[in-house]
């Protein structure tokens, strides 16, 4: 099956090597993106918008003739969410690493960074309370400030019906829980959505470098058998 790669922001398609080459070996067809402007710190990123870089996953989904698997991380899992919505019906499964997927009416790293006004939406005072979420905020912010220009616009509800499954690496399953009880930015999508897998995977910024075995597991266990979605974990009540 073909598994779309997306790494988060500051990362290139050679972050994904290790996770690329296991998924290879288990018989599927891994596909790692650099996102324009991404190949360097240095790179140009002038006129780089968050929908170029939407967009370019939408592209190499349509590249692919079959339906696809699509994993983002961190930052990037916004984008990944954005791309859900324009090829519901090409998407089999998505996989949040170390994000999760931003809601219609938000900026697409609303609760991690700040937006192009210079503020954030729906999190600040929830921020002062929550030092998990505070934390995380700091590490996403230093990474996006060039894809914050514009919100989410996602208008087809079949996006709901996409499985998807978050892999919680600096936050806990437990922190999500509470961020979508809370119905604050990052978690408002989640409980919209019709089928959700948490998944604990503690380590540092870049799992797919830290724990490429354990991280290619989980992508494994959510690529779909015979049209029906495999988790390794129970899907959790939002």
């Amino acid at each position: 099956m073909d598994v779309i790669l997306v790494p988060g922001l500051w990362l290139d398609a050679s972050s994904w090597q290790d996770v690329a080459e296991r998924l290879e070996t288990a018989g599927h067809t891994p596909h790692a993106l650099t996102l324009r402007g991404l190949d360097s710190r240095s790179a140009d990123r002038r006129g780089s918008m968050m929908a170029d870089h939407v967009a370019e996953i939408v592209s190499a989904i349509d590249r692919c003739h079959g339906p696809v698997v699509l994993v983002g991380h961190a930052e990037s899992c916004g984008l990944v969410h954005a791309a859900v919505n324009r090829r519901p019906d090409r998407v089999a499964h998505a996989v949040h690493i170390g994000g999760l997927p931003s809601a219609d009416g938000t900026h697409v790293l609303s609760g991690f960074a700040v937006d192009a006004r210079g503020t954030t939406t729906h999190t600040a005072g929830y921020r002062a309370v929550d030092q998990t979420l505070a934390s995380l905020h700091r590490r996403m912010t230093e990474n996006s400030s060039h894809v914050l220009d514009q919100v989410q616009r996602l208008t087809d509800p079949r996006r709901f019906a996409v499985p998807v499954t978050i892999v919680a690496t600096e936050f806990t399953t437990e922190d999500v829980r509470r961020w979508a009880a809370a119905d604050i930015d990052p978690a408002r999508e989640l409980p919209h959505l019709h089928h959700v897998t948490l998944v604990d995977l503690p380590c540092g910024r870049w799992p797919q470098m830290e724990r490429p075995a354990d991280l290619t597991r989980i992508v494994l266990d959510a690529l779909p058998v015979n049209g029906t979605p495999m988790v390794g974990a129970e899907p959790a009540p939002m």
